[in-house]
């Protein structure tokens, strides 16, 4: 088969019966070289170099998230498309959250000046009860996506105790929709009340903090951007 032909199938055949094969390599070059061809779609003015770093890590995000998301016994195909998805339970997915929260907190700052550190050291002085002034629907998503994010820990020791490492994937993909959800759902750049636009980027900068301790314990580095 060649080149042309491996980056147009959707998926790789793998049996033991039939000696079927694939090597890592050949199977990160092939998700590599599709990644790029999708980063320089979206990013046309991003460097040669910059491209290919993005592309490597989110072809191995996706490689190495669609092996840990199926509980073990379970019989996978590898499909290419979807591992490179950047919708859905995938990798890309997830690093997308995260690079998304990320560009949240910097547009503030070169909006505003406000940094992070500035947004979470401000949150003493700042009354709770402006996250509610708002609606008790706003005030409970709200902490219903930071909540979410602080069971991270409670799950990986209950990863580590059944050796189900599926769960932790399970987990980060609900914290990625649960995020999306919220971003989509409550502005937060354009959230005139000074207060509450810090405890909604204050609950940004913790799920992004959550999320990219959550890939990193499956191996997989967030891109600058994507």
């Amino acid at each position: 088969m060649t080149d042309s032909e491996a980056v147009k199938k959707p998926f790789v055949e793998v049996s033991g019966r039939k000696g079927l094969g694939v090597k890592i390599d050949d199977l990160l070059d092939l998700l590599t070289t599709k990644a790029t061809a999708e980063v320089a779609s979206r990013n046309p003015e991003l460097a040669a170099a910059d491209c290919e770093r993005t592309s490597a890590q989110i072809a191995v995000g996706a490689i190495r998230y669609f092996m840990l998301k199926f509980s073990r016994g379970k019989l996978i195909v590898f499909d290419i498309e979807e591992a490179l998805s950047f919708e859905g339970e995938t990798g890309p997915y997830l690093q997308y959250a995260v690079v998304r929260a990320g560009n949240i907190l910097r547009k503030l700052e070169e909006r505003e000046g406000v940094s992070e550190a500035d947004v979470l050291g401000s949150l003493d002085q700042m009354a709770s009860d402006e996250i509610t002034v708002q609606s008790e629907e706003a005030a409970h998503d709200l902490w219903a996506v930071v909540f979410e994010a602080s069971r991270l820990d409670e799950v990986v020791e209950s990863v580590v105790r059944s050796l189900e490492f599926s769960g932790l994937a399970k987990y980060a993909f609900g914290l990625a929709q649960t995020f999306n959800a919220f971003y989509h759902r409550y502005p937060i750049l354009n959230e005139e009340q000074a207060d509450r636009k810090r405890w909604r980027a204050a609950g940004v900068s913790y799920v992004r903090a959550q999320l990219t301790r959550a890939l990193d314990l499956m191996g997989i580095d967030v891109p600058n951007r994507m």
